[in-house]
């Protein structure tokens, strides 16, 4: 098998559900540019990280890679030993766009794996799923994380609705995070919208034209 000539053990659903969990704020990746500089930016999951990594500049990442900020916090915090091995299995001599890139490429792949693992075994999570979602592409979402996602200094625009998590990043009508209806009633990016529907023009119809991005738990 693969998995002995590798060495590698297959990881189950529960180590795959613990790695993707959200930690309290204070344990989270709170991203600098330099020794006391915080940038104000903390991821606290492995998909809040991917998309911190997205946005951040490119020295703040060469920063803490030089480090090994990002292993260390990976390893210890969220426990995945596999993907602290493969950051720092990243080729030298890059240039910091190019070391950004080649970090996002490898977090993403992890992270589709260990969502993979983490719903094959999972058929209650299904019918919660927008047809334009893939399985992967989905994550949980606890309140206090969905507010990172204000759509404030180039972040994503996410909201919930009916415990679903959606992504309007692209939207015309969400520009900066924040959203006006033609009662000039304005809402703002990275919180649960569904008591605010009877107040908008339309009705929850709309959300079968956005991509669906998670679940709030």
């Amino acid at each position: 098998m693969q998995s002995n000539k590798t060495g590698k053990s297959p990881i189950g659903k529960s180590e795959a559900e613990k790695i993707l969990r959200s930690v309290p704020f204070e344990q989270g990746f709170h991203f600098s540019t330099g020794l006391g500089k915080f940038t104000g930016e903390t991821a606290i999951s492995l998909f809040s990280f991917y998309e911190e990594l997205r946005t951040i500049e490119p020295p703040s990442v060469k920063f803490h890679f030089q480090r090994r900020d990002f292993q260390k916090w990976i390893e210890t915090t969220l426990g995945d030993q596999e993907l602290a091995s493969r950051i720092d299995k990243t080729p030298s001599g890059l240039t910091d766009e190019e070391l950004k890139t080649e970090l996002l490429k490898t977090v993403q792949a992890r992270f589709t794996e260990l969502q993979t693992v983490s719903k094959s075994a999972s058929k209650q999570t299904s019918p919660q799923m927008s047809v334009n979602a893939p399985a992967e592409a989905l994550t949980k979402f606890t309140v206090e994380e969905l507010k990172q996602y204000n759509g404030q200094g180039g972040k994503p625009v996410y909201f919930a609705y009916e415990g679903n998590v959606y992504d309007v990043s692209t939207s015309s009508f969400w520009v900066g995070g924040s959203h006006s209806t033609s009662f000039k009633v304005e809402h703002q990016a990275g919180i649960d919208l569904t008591g605010f529907i009877k107040f908008a023009p339309h009705g929850k119809e709309v959300f079968g034209k956005v991509k669906q991005v998670g679940v709030l738990v």
